[in-house]
């Protein structure tokens, strides 16, 4: 009696382990191009938040004297492809006077617009000077 038992991997064994070496490469790949466009989404962001603090230094508004107002820009080289928009409104009412200031920055990446975007309060009392009163 001979045994004619030989050592080794049959074709589809091998077959299996290309498909199961295929699934997990493709996963992998897949993750980290998602992975990379999360980082280069959270970078721009990050840089639009950035250029917010840069206008609102370099072209604070009058908070003295607040008007109703709409400012635009652009940023220089390298964030060229960056815009900004400045928007004061004011919400009347008897008692008091309060704004909303919102400084937006947009930019374009492969077609797609985006935009971040910060708002802020400004309240200013009305004061009656003088007044009525024996004191």
């Amino acid at each position: 009696m001979t045994n004619d038992h030989k050592a080794g991997l049959t074709l589809i064994e091998v077959m299996l382990a290309t498909v199961i070496l295929a699934v997990g490469l493709t996963t992998l790949i897949s993750a980290t191009t998602r992975c990379l466009a999360v980082a280069r989404k959270a970078k721009e962001y990050e840089t639009a938040r950035r250029l917010i603090g840069q206008v609102d230094l370099e072209i604070p508004p009058d908070f003295e004297d607040l008007e109703e107002d709409v400012e635009t820009g652009n940023f220089s080289s390298p964030f060229q492809d960056y815009a900004w928009r400045r928007e004061i409104v004011e919400h009347e009412t008897e008692d008091f006077q309060l704004f909303t200031v919102k400084t937006e920055v947009s930019w374009s990446n492969k077609g797609k617009n985006s935009h971040e975007s910060v708002e802020t309060y400004i309240y200013k009392p009305t004061y009656v000077r003088g007044g009525s009163g024996g004191r």
